[in-house]
């Protein structure tokens, strides 16, 4: 399924893995969702992360975030601030 979301937040839990041998660890839950107002919202979507995965997903978005602001800068366009 193709859809645009409008707003991602992550936290810890309330989803665990287990370990082999060392008991359990907390997950990371990111849920994508549409936020107040949006025209057409679809239902939240989950996916619970092992930590080093939400880390190096955490870095992926920081390099895209920069390196879209760094094409907007290059372009001229303008920036509207969230």
């Amino acid at each position: 399924m193709i859809g645009h979301r409008c707003e991602i937040e992550a936290a810890a839990g309330p989803a665990r893995g287990s370990l082999v041998g060392r008991g359990g660890q907390l997950l990371v839950r990111v849920r994508v969702f549409d936020g107040p107002g949006c025209p057409d919202p679809l239902p939240d979507a989950y996916c619970d992360l092992w930590p080093a995965d939400a880390r190096e997903l955490a870095f992926c978005l920081l390099a895209a975030a920069e390196h879209a602001e760094r094409q907007t800068r290059e372009a001229g366009l303008s920036r509207t601030e969230r």
